[in-house]
């Protein structure tokens, strides 16, 4: 059993601590851990491609403020901004569904 505050610290890192629950897969062919770690994976997965893509958007398309006689003028075009915030919607989002998934089999698969 393991103390609390590394449990809280392996659920917060989700996305990386999740692949290493990818070897114990063998151990639970029959149960319902595969089917319990499968979500996580495929959310693990979209939140790696949103803070990719964010990151991305950021540095592509972020462009860069300057200050003008009406104050600060950003040059990013309107695309990277749209886009920009619908991944910061999605990429909070996709962190917390994961770890509630993640704590949520953590509770049922105790190592």
């Amino acid at each position: 059993m393991r103390a609390a505050p590394v449990r809280f610290l392996n659920a917060a890192a989700w996305p990386l601590t999740i692949w290493s629950s990818l070897t114990h897969l063998e151990k639970h062919a029959d149960d319902d851990y595969v089917e319990r770690t499968s979500p996580i994976v495929a959310t693990a997965i979209a939140f790696w491609i949103c803070a990719a893509v964010l990151v991305a958007v950021v540095m592509l398309g972020g462009g860069f403020n300057v200050l003008s006689d009406d104050g600060v003028v950003s040059l990013a075009p309107r695309w990277a901004r749209t886009v920009s915030g619908v991944l910061w919607f999605f990429l909070p989002v996709l962190y917390v569904v994961g770890l509630w998934l993640y704590t949520a089999r953590d509770e049922a698969y105790r190592r």
